[in-house]
């Protein structure tokens, strides 16, 4: 897309699935060096999904961890920097992560494990951590994922950050293969939020996406690959 990724102050990974990570290679082709990069510990470990069967397991970690060669994983190693439960990384720039379940119709995620010694237990992805931007507005919240729970993840910035209003929402919220009732609890909670921008993007899944655009108008903003969002 011709965008300038020099200058960068900071790198945030949300969570450590492949397709929230594996661009980072790219970033240190030809890099002299790079940025902080924001992650948790447990987004390296080695993340599963159960197959269709409900017997077998695909990979879906972060690709690179094996594969970088000898410098360019120095350099990464370097730039690392792990990420505690909430942390203020640059002024007004937060991350909030160990996100607690705590809404009833939010469970916990039934098909993500993890692999250790050739066991499988369940991923419930204490690694997912929330971008949390500090505006004259209110606060903006980006979320990868949300797997969670966007109700979740947004009553834990409040939990967090507390006294401060949310302006705006940008997140994947993982409602891709949830039933219409899951998405209309959803979309009950978030007007009860009173967000004023909402950009439902990515795992939200076409369908939900566009029944919070019937629901929401104008507040709900659709989003595309190459939009600049401007805060």
């Amino acid at each position: 897309m011709g965008a300038d990724l020099e200058g960068l102050s900071a790198i945030v990974l949300s969570h450590g699935h492949f397709d929230h990570c594996g661009g980072l290679e790219y970033l240190l082709e030809g890099a002299a060096d790079l940025p902080p990069v924001y992650v948790r510990r447990s987004a390296f470990e080695d993340k599963q999904a159960v197959n269709a069967d409900g017997k077998t397991y695909r990979k879906i970690g972060i690709p690179w961890r094996e594969e970088l060669k000898e410098r360019r994983r120095e350099l990464l190693e370097r730039s690392l920097r792990w990420s505690g439960d909430q942390m203020e990384i640059l002024p007004g720039v937060h991350l909030l992560g160990n996100i607690p379940y705590t809404v009833d119709f939010e469970g916990r995620p039934g098909n993500f494990f993890v692999e250790t010694g050739g066991a499988h237990r369940p991923d419930y992805m204490d690694d997912e951590q929330l971008l949390v931007i500090e505006t004259e507005k209110g606060l903006s919240i980006f979320a990868g994922c949300s797997h969670p729970g966007i109700v979740n993840c947004v009553e834990y910035v409040r939990k967090c950050l507390p006294g401060r209003p949310i302006y705006s929402l940008v997140a994947g919220m993982h409602l891709l293969n949830s039933p219409r009732a899951r998405v209309e609890q959803t979309i009950e909670a978030l007007r009860a939020m009173d967000i004023p921008v909402l950009v439902p993007v990515h795992c939200t899944g076409i369908l939900a996406i566009a029944r919070m655009k019937e629901a929401f108008g104008e507040t709900c903003r659709l989003a595309e690959a190459g939009m600049v969002v401007e805060i």
